[in-house]
């Protein structure tokens, strides 16, 4: 039936670690290390409290995350923190190499803080007999997610990879999803997307013509006007009976 599937990369392929805190910002949810860049603060920022940092990167990231829609334009992690930064009233020439070293601090603590389970990298495995696969992800430093992959010995299982810090647009953004397709050499109604977020994954590739699936582990119901995914499952494993 399909001739490709596509995957959401955190909380779908890779998962974090139960020990990482999620913040709200802006009526999103995320999953963030920024509470444990203590030392780094101190180093970067004397006389700013750790508190005070927290403040300034949720509301830049708050205003970042606003001004998203409708171009999904993506803010690279370096230039959060610099924005960040700024607003804390930090100057001169060094502040963007202050706001590199914060942003790889903080890389460092979430690759740190992720795993991918046995059965998700057997089950990949599995599926590369079958279908080609493609990994499309929104995240704000490739390299990391590179690191990632690479350390879970998950880069070979996919014929594409579409990042949106190297791409530009995220995730609901059709371009991105366009163009995982065609690093595939598919097309879009011949192919399935995997993902966690109704907002990003479900909706973004059923409008560039995908069917989904919506992995929903905690059993949420789907929300009034939200789009709805054309399968529905619990755990990633199994994935396998919707393709039968």
């Amino acid at each position: 039936m399909y001739r490709a599937i596509l995957f959401d990369l955190y909380d779908t392929v890779v998962l974090f670690r139960k020990n990482v805190p999620t913040l709200q910002v802006a009526g999103t949810r995320w999953r963030s290390t920024m509470d444990w860049m203590r030392e780094v603060v101190a180093q970067e920022l004397p006389g700013v409290s750790h508190d005070e940092f927290l403040r300034a990167i949720t509301e830049t990231t708050a205003e970042i995350i606003r001004a998203r829609p409708p171009e999904y334009r993506e803010v690279p992690s370096p230039e959060r923190f610099r924005r960040a930064l700024l607003r804390l009233g930090a100057i001169g020439a060094d502040v963007a190499g202050r706001a590199e070293r914060f942003s790889l601090a903080h890389m460092r603590h979430l690759a740190a803080s992720t795993e991918t389970p046995a059965q998700h990298r057997t089950l990949l495995q599995r599926l590369t007999t079958r279908y080609p696969l493609a990994l499309v992800s929104n995240f704000d430093h490739g390299p990391t997610a590179r690191a990632i992959l690479d350390r879970d010995a998950l880069t070979p299982l996919f014929r594409a990879i579409a990042i949106s810090d190297g791409f530009g647009r995220r995730k609901p953004h059709p371009s991105i999803f366009h163009e995982a397709l065609r690093q595939l050499g598919v097309d879009a109604s011949d192919a399935l997307f995997v993902g966690d977020s109704l907002h990003d994954d479900v909706a973004g590739a059923s409008a560039v013509g995908m069917d989904t699936v919506w992995l929903n582990p905690t059993g949420e119901p789907l929300p009034d006007g939200a789009c709805a995914p054309t399968h529905t499952v619990a755990h990633l494993i199994e994935l396998e009976t919707v393709l039968g």
